[in-house]
């Protein structure tokens, strides 16, 4: 199922290409939510937006953004709307409507984020996609996913996180055992859109069909890659 190799380890090896746990925390100065950190909010597959123009009410429209990234309208059949800002969106339609309206001035609203989700799996009371609503921490996600069940193993929780710079997905553990009970507040961190957090099985023994039945199906690695997953007491990586 896959070209992904999983090894998991009773004890804590050491493991190459780590993602420290810290890394997150330096870059989770500014909200989950790009739009409300201090860089403009960039469009995703699945919001949903309204267009609405100033002198031709006719034209207004209310669109979902399409897994491929595009939306589609009159004198715009096929746009690139993913990754764009709304004043990038704004240009890029006018830009279309111009040879079509004599005057495209207008405004695009967003009436749902719904490309802001993470998505819990593994042993929760309720897996699937969770929206992020501001700033949201692991530990409230996992409280939105009704809680880690009795079967679940809270000691390396798993991060799931794709780096903006190289495209690659990251792994990280987090230990919620010592978050419950204050110990290492450090381990809270910020969740952001797109994150997986997969929950095991404390039962070491269930882990290899815990990884069959949720891991190889939920995470979003490319059938390309490969590589193996690591799990120990602190840090897991993927190796190249």
């Amino acid at each position: 199922l896959g070209s992904l190799a999983f090894l998991l380890f009773g004890c804590a090896p050491t493991v190459v290409n780590t993602a420290p746990l810290e890394e997150i925390a330096a870059n989770s100065k500014v909200s989950s939510i790009q739009g409300l950190s201090s860089s403009p909010y960039r469009l995703g597959a699945g919001d949903d937006i309204e267009i609405k123009f100033f002198f031709s009410p006719e034209m207004n429209e209310r669109l979902i953004v399409a897994p491929d990234g595009t939306i589609s309208m009159m004198f715009a059949p096929r746009v690139y709307a993913e990754g764009l800002t709304l004043d990038e969106l704004t240009a890029v339609l006018k830009k279309n409507f111009a040879k079509h309206i004599k005057q495209p001035d207008m405004v695009i609203i967003i009436r749902g984020y719904a490309s802001q989700r993470v998505f819990v799996a593994g042993e929760v009371s309720k897996p699937g996609p969770i929206q992020l609503i501001g700033a949201e921490t692991i530990l409230q996600i996992l409280d939105e996913a009704g809680w880690v069940t009795p079967a679940g193993g809270t000691g390396n929780v798993i991060l799931v996180r794709r780096d903006p710079d190289t495209g690659t997905k990251k792994i990280y553990t987090v230990n919620v055992d010592k978050l419950v009970v204050g110990a290492d507040l450090s381990q809270d961190v910020m969740v952001q859109a797109g994150d997986v957090v997969l929950v095991p099985p404390s039962d070491s023994i269930a882990a290899d069909r815990w990884i069959d039945q949720n891991i190889r199906q939920i995470l979003p690695f490319s059938t390309g890659v490969s590589g193996s997953y690591f799990i120990n007491s602190s840090t897991a990586g993927i190796v190249p």
